[in-house]
């Protein structure tokens, strides 16, 4: 198991943070000769709450930012429409959360929605941009932050602006070298106001699921499940003894999830799909040899008719259908969105049980090569956009949710509402837990805060503790940390801009590919004998090229 590290609430440090000084370019300019260096010391913040104002103080140069802001003015917040909400919704300020920032902060937010990622690039595309943007990048915009800076998109931001306009926020970058590496770019620009995990069993909490009381009903003992042969004979006896129509339902998504997280690899030696790195040496598991036994088995189970033969193209809503109606009896999902919303929506339901159960591995007992774990920074990055015309009250805006009022606001919600106090803990209502209107643990938190999804704030793990609170929760959580992902993790690096259009354009290509052919291989419509003639035309588009581009970024991220 990953060891613990246990992450301070940061805004409500006093004392000073030892830390490197850190070379900081202004934004968006050039450095002068070889480049300067100003040694800067970190922020150190306090919090103080006078006369029903929330204060945030930086001890350097006597600044201080505090709320409610009383700017009289308003900001333009552009974000993608949540399914959890917008059913009930129109508009992020419509919810309890978003009318609760507004107030404590003091800012008035004009909201800019988009139904999806896609529709957020054509916005971009538009030239037409909200003040402040919460999206994705990383997975959403190709060449991600960095190339949304190069294309004119985010605003870059130095230590100057931070410190004078955000230094909680400041303070928090400061506290770990990872989380400031994964905020900034190679000219040590910060470009967002990120989301930060904190604790690293945060990090976790994703792989198989599966109906152990169908388990138990066979005679099956659901902790020994764990070699990929044993898997194909539950799924096997599901269909056979129990006549379960689709035994392992999955989506495309779950079916990448697996692959990439390597949560069914390790019975083959591949640590995973994606990219990894050992010793400091990057690998991509999706051009190396082992990666064809992967598909041979996943083959074999699609032949069989143990993976629902639709994976390419079922929905979520469908495989929660599958779950929970009893027309399969495997899946993958994350620790609150798959077995706890499952279990949830049938806790009424006489006979009905869930478990998860171990990454696949090739021998009883080992651990898996790898398994799902984040980077410090993950997610939806809330960023100042040039056509931002007041950037500083942007910042002080959303330099609030680094402060302890804005922590218990963006994670837990509204007091007496969403949380009460309890031993001077926050714990969630049953208006969250227990909802009267069936809402699903997810849907209501998605009206009283942010952390059921992510944003510009520190994650809590008394969050995930409470929302992953069931019994078979906590025992899942904690069979799937059970892993070495720590080992080859790659962490969050930064391609360096004069390799992020040829970087963009590799790994687009090259991904579209991987995931075509990963496809066609499964379902046996492309022959797993053109295995090599499918590495072959991985090299001739440059898989080669890309990792080079990978190697440099993350030696970069290693000395930087």
């Amino acid at each position: 198991m990953i060891m613990k590290k246990q992450f301070r609430k940061l805004a409500a440090i006093s004392a000073a943070i030892s830390m490197a000084a850190l070379t900081m370019s202004g934004c968006g300019g050039a450095s002068n000769g070889g480049g300067t260096t100003s040694a800067l010391e970190p922020a150190q913040t306090k919090l103080a709450l006078e006369a029903g104002q929330e204060t945030t103080q930086s001890v350097e140069g006597d600044i201080a930012v505090t709320y409610p802001l009383n700017a009289g003015e308003k900001l333009t917040f552009g974000m993608p429409l949540a399914k959890e909400w917008s059913d009930r919704y129109d508009s992020w300020t419509d919810l309890p959360i978003g009318k609760a920032i507004q107030e404590e902060t003091g800012i008035e937010l004009e909201m800019v929605h988009v139904e999806n990622n896609t529709a957020m690039n054509l916005l971009f595309a538009s030239g037409e941009l909200p003040d402040i943007v919460l999206f994705n990048f990383q997975s959403n915009y190709s060449g991600g932050e960095s190339k949304a800076i190069e294309d004119g998109i985010i605003f870059p931001m130095d230590a100057e602006f931070l410190q004078k306009n955000a230094p909680d926020y400041w303070a928090v970058l400061n506290s770990d070298e990872d989380i400031m590496k994964g905020s900034t770019n190679q000219k040590n620009q910060v470009f967002g106001f990120t989301f930060i995990m904190g604790d690293d069993r945060c990090k976790t909490g994703y792989g198989l699921t599966v109906r152990d009381d169908w388990c138990e009903e066979l005679g099956l003992d659901v902790t020994e499940i764990d070699t990929a042969q044993e898997f194909h004979d539950m799924l096997a006896s599901f269909k056979n003894e129990l006549g379960v129509a689709v035994p392992f339902t999955i989506t495309a998504e779950n079916l990448t999830e697996l692959l990439d997280y390597g949560v069914i690899t390790s019975p083959f030696g591949l640590v995973t799909r994606d990219i990894y790195q050992v010793d400091g040496k990057v690998h991509v598991g999706y051009a190396e040899q082992e990666y064809k036994d992967v598909l041979q088995y996943l083959n074999q189970l699609y032949s069989e008719g143990l993976l629902d033969p639709n994976f390419s193209t079922t929905d979520k809503e469908t495989v929660t259908a599958n779950m929970l109606s009893g027309t399969s009896g495997a899946s993958s999902g994350a620790l609150g969105g798959g077995i706890g919303t499952w279990l949830q929506t049938n806790k009424d339901v006489d006979d009905y049980s869930l478990a998860g159960i171990h990454n696949l591995v090739k021998n009883d007992g080992e651990k898996s090569l790898y398994g799902f774990y984040k980077t410090d920074v993950i997610g939806k990055t809330a960023v100042i956009t040039t056509s931002c015309k007041n950037k500083e009250l942007a910042a002080q805006f959303l330099n609030y949710g680094y402060t302890d009022p804005g922590h218990m606001t963006y994670v837990f919600g509204i007091e007496g509402e969403s949380y009460d106090m309890e031993s001077g803990e926050p714990v969630y209502t049953d208006y969250i837990m227990n909802n009267p209107d069936g809402l699903t643990v997810k849907k209501a938190m998605s009206e009283y805060t942010l952390s059921w999804d992510n944003g510009p704030f520190v994650q809590d793990i008394k969050q995930k503790e409470q929302t992953g609170g069931m019994p078979e929760q906590l025992e899942a959580w904690k069979i799937w940390e059970d892993t070495t992902v720590d080992e080859y993790f790659l962490p969050k690096i930064i391609i360096a801009q004069d390799n992020l259009s040829e970087y963009s354009n590799l790994k687009s290509d090259i991904t579209t590919y991987v995931k075509e052919m990963t496809i066609k291989f499964i379902r046996g419509t492309e022959p797993i004998e053109n295995y090599d003639k499918y590495l072959e035309n991985l090299k001739a588009m440059g898989v080669d090229r890309l990792l080079e581009i990978v190697q440099k970024a993350t030696d970069e991220y290693y000395t930087r």
